[in-house]
């Protein structure tokens, strides 16, 4: 078995799970399709919540050439969420515990971005 860390994707093994596991979804369509309805709150966290969690190289179930500008679209949009007089604050009346909570999904897409999180396990739950 070829392993090169820690963590539970960094072996061949693995890699090949989540290739199976993933077969015939093209998750780069549906991550788009989620990244264009700007006002579309829950459907954009759900995709950005995807983008955490899988946005590995050794995960990542789409073509790891669009998974960099999703994740920009994904921080640009949940920045856009949390701008003072949004919508989006709005419907949630500035509610503190869910602005910090965009504010960690944020930083969480800017640390893939970065290639953080690819060395051991990714701190979301």
């Amino acid at each position: 078995m070829g392993a090169w860390g820690s963590a539970p994707w960094h072996n061949d093994a693995a890699a090949d799970w989540f290739g199976d596991v993933f077969a015939g979804i093209d998750i780069d369509a549906r991550i788009g399709d989620a990244l264009e309805h700007d006002d579309d709150y829950d459907r954009v966290r759900a995709a950005c919540y995807l983008l955490a969690v899988l946005g590995h190289s050794m995960v990542w179930p789409g073509d790891l050439e669009r998974l960099d500008g999703h994740l920009e679209r994904g921080v640009e949009l949940l920045t856009e969420m949390i701008e003072p007089e949004s919508e989006f604050r709005e419907l949630w009346e500035d509610d503190p515990e869910v602005i910090e909570a965009v504010r960690a999904e944020i930083a969480e897409l800017e640390a893939r971005l970065d290639g953080e999180g690819d060395e051991g396990v990714s701190p979301i739950s």
